[in-house]
């Protein structure tokens, strides 16, 4: 369904004109990137110095599949021949608005999802387990204001759900109140993001405010064993929100972790399979399951979904092939981001799959950690020792520190930059092996994550 008409554009944007539009035009909504342009959609482009929308140069390659250009500068682009949105608003205000207005309209289930890690993931989840029901997400990882924002305006108003991934970007007090959530998960909270001045409660607070815009009896879903829980607990409360928690224990969606997987909910014990699972994994789909608990959903034909979960490229990504005639080894993707709690979780989910099989563990910074940056790097070496890996290569700045005391004991290499570790890396490889790859997204990982797939593209395809 095209939401958006000639009249509803007028009617969203405050302060705009509107050229060249035929009679009956309508459009999916609006796009400000030309790599993901999908067809019948509004082209926000950049004029001058702005920092949003698509570039000048690359509208070529999307004009075929637009439907409208939104600009401040109207006479750049008349002679493409398209209907033209003349904004005489900040580009970012329009974007926003276009989020507002089509909220207005939508009278089904808004889920909103933050935490320092695991929102993404949880995100696919539960838009994997609504989908057939009706739902629409922002799977794309664009959880600012604007990203949401842009993802918003393209939404069906005719699903049940919205699943709405939420970060500190442009503020979750201000995402709130453009989302104005149902149900808010909380998947954690850990040292991401800090400034030099900031403690970790006062991200405990940032995330609280997720609640902004809702309304009493509006769900609040909570990993009850997380840092500075009693702050997020009382900022829920303080809504008159009600609070479902997930967790190891004491949950009212528990998960129990071992020679076999499951969740118990009101007594009842589902089970999810008998194969090693990470933790961290179990507890993003708790969350999810939270959701489908309250829906009165079916619980057990949910779990037997999240069995055949795929996670995204650089979120725990698994994949597999040869990276030349005579090795074959098997990758775990996290190169998206990393943060202390992420990076543990991730370290002890990669054990408990791989056992003492060979393996090569690829760490990059986890930037934005604080004053205690530092620290923070230092003690993985715990848990990098109960890992146990065959080989280390750790790559950035922040981790010179922990080659340093663990270079003596295991087999690997500190470099500096990616670029210079992709360089060597098939050399550090055997056949066999299991890599597990994870940083901040700043370090450049998922430039090593494409050169083993561009390696596996070549040498399966002439396998």
């Amino acid at each position: 369904m095209k939401f958006w008409t000639e009249e509803k554009i007028k009617e969203a944007i405050c302060d705009c004109t509107l050229h060249n539009f035929p009679q009956g035009w309508t459009s999916n909504g609006l796009r400000i990137w030309h790599t993901d342009f999908v067809d019948e959609s509004m082209a926000l482009v950049r004029a001058g110095q702005e920092k949003r929308g698509i570039l000048k140069d690359k509208l070529d390659s999307v004009l075929d599949k637009i439907s409208a250009i939104v600009t401040t500068a109207p006479e750049e682009f008349s002679h493409y021949g398209k209907p033209v949105v003349e904004l005489e608003v900040d580009p970012g205000d329009a974007i926003l608005m276009f989020a507002k207005y089509i909220r207005k309209f939508f009278n089904g289930k808004v889920i909103d999802i933050t935490g320092s890690s695991g929102k993404s993931t949880t995100t696919k989840m539960l838009y994997d387990l609504l989908k057939d029901r009706g739902a629409s997400a922002n799977l794309c990882q664009a959880n600012t204001s604007w990203g949401i924002s842009w993802n918003m305006s393209n939404f069906n108003i005719e699903d049940n759900y919205w699943v709405i991934e939420t970060s500190l970007g442009g503020g979750i007090a201000r995402n709130s109140k453009i989302t104005q959530p149902d149900y808010a998960i909380i998947t954690n909270v850990a040292p991401v993001h800090l400034r030099e001045d900031q403690q970790l409660s006062d991200i405990a607070l940032e995330k609280s405010k997720v609640f902004t815009a809702m309304e009493e009896g509006d769900y609040a879903i909570l990993y009850n064993e997380t840092a500075h829980y009693d702050i997020i607990e009382n900022a829920a409360k303080a809504k008159k929100l009600n609070i479902i928690t997930f967790g190891k224990k004491d949950a009212d969606i528990k998960i129990n972790c071992g020679t076999e997987n499951s969740f118990e909910i009101e007594g009842k014990t589902y089970k999810l399979n008998d194969t090693p699972t990470p933790e961290h994994i179990m507890l993003d789909m708790a969350a999810a399951l939270a959701v489908v608990y309250l829906e009165k959903l079916d619980i057990a034909e949910a779990v037997e979904k999240l069995t055949h979960f795929q996670s995204l490229a650089g979120r725990g990504e698994a994949f597999s092939g040869k990276i030349s005639p005579d090795k074959t080894i098997h990758v775990i993707d996290e190169a998206y981001n990393a943060n202390p709690l992420s990076m543990k979780a991730a370290l002890e989910g990669f054990k408990k799959i791989i056992g003492d099989a060979s393996s090569v563990l690829i760490i990059g910074d986890m930037s934005e950690g604080g004053s205690d940056t530092k620290k923070q790097h230092l003690e993985l070496e715990k848990t990098i020792r109960e890992v146990n890996p065959s080989r280390i290569l750790l790559c950035g700045q922040e981790v010179k520190a922990l080659w340093n005391v663990l270079k003596l004991d295991y087999p690997g290499a500190y470099y500096e930059k990616v670029e210079l570790l992709n360089k060597e890396l098939a050399g550090w490889l055997k056949n066999g092996d299991n890599v597990f790859v994870k940083a901040s997204h700043s370090i450049g990982l998922y430039k090593l994550v494409n050169v083993l797939k561009a390696y596996m593209k070549k040498y399966n395809k002439e396998g």
